[in-house]
């Protein structure tokens, strides 16, 4: 049996749980993700494993007793070389973060253009523990950056948020990479709710400490679900470093930090009250840094 679903009631209330998105190194360790975390204060993480070919592993560190895994992004098809034999590696990799690291949402990426495909779902299922069924949801992955445009993106969300009502899943939506201009972010939102528990946002700060107010989108999301009320996850996907080390996992930095901290100040203009903010706005932002 699935554990309840976190849907969205209706009326504002509370805030989101804030992680921090991070992909493994390309040989499978997040050793340095944990680390980096738990320095910038981030308790739990979106694990991106789409990319990864070798099993990610999970460090063996004080740091992993701290910093969770809330959810992972698989692939929404394991197909080709050693299909199998990657397809049993994932799901080891996603026993084991369910039994010992708080694992909560398993995200099957599909693409709201695709209505063809051969979804895993049932096979990543069956191939979990009872313990871990009876614990972890399932929810499809929405791509921002392969939507379609005009009308139609709005029928195709829709038509999604029907299919996971049916199935009884929950949605995420990833508005990080490459999102088209066209994509009505406020409207995706209220197409996905009360569905929607997981959000990826890029973050709004530069590595260089510049505000970056070339994504306009995300913003526009993230206003969207303070109005609503949004108290599900918001991922902070770090800027990509210039020269990435090979070595080294994507972690987040004191710009993600920042990035947190207008999202809760954009909540709690939201709830109408006097308490201090932890952040007051751009203007200053860009004054200090």
């Amino acid at each position: 049996m699935l554990p309840p679903s976190p849907l969205q009631p209706n009326g504002p209330h509370g805030r989101p749980t804030i992680v921090t998105g991070v992909e493994p190194t390309i040989l499978g360790s997040l050793a340095n993700a944990f680390l980096r975390a738990h320095d910038h204060q981030f308790y739990a993480i979106d694990v991106d494993l789409r990319g990864t070919w070798l099993p990610a592993t999970l460090p063996e560190s004080a740091n992993a007793d701290v910093v969770r895994i809330r959810s992972a992004w698989v692939p929404g098809r394991i197909e080709g070389w050693l299909a199998d034999r990657r397809r049993a590696r994932l799901s080891a990799f996603l026993n084991q973060a369910a039994s010992s690291m708080g694992l909560r949402t398993i995200v099957v990426t599909r693409s709201s253009d695709r209505r063809n495909g051969n979804l895993h779902i049932a096979a990543l299922r069956n191939d979990l523990s009872a313990d871990a069924r009876s614990s972890v949801r399932f929810a499809l992955g929405v791509q921002g950056a392969r939507v379609s445009s005009g009308h139609d993106q709005l029928a195709e969300l829709t038509a999604l948020r029907h299919m996971a009502e049916e199935w009884d899943l929950d949605l995420a939506l990833d508005l990080s990479g490459d999102v088209p201009h066209y994509l009505e972010a406020e409207a995706a939102v209220l197409r996905l709710l009360p569905r929607l528990t997981l959000v990826r946002i890029p973050t709004w700060v530069t590595r260089t400490g510049e505000l970056n107010t070339d994504d306009p989108i995300s913003r526009r999301g993230v206003a969207m679900l303070a109005d609503q009320g949004f108290a599900g996850a918001i991922s902070i996907i770090p800027a990509p470093a210039l020269f990435p080390p090979l070595f080294s996992s994507t972690a987040p930095t004191a710009s993600d930090q920042w990035t947190r901290s207008m999202i809760l100040d954009r909540y709690d203009r939201q709830r109408g009250d006097d308490r201090p903010s932890p952040y007051i706005s751009p203007e200053l932002f860009r004054e200090h840094f």
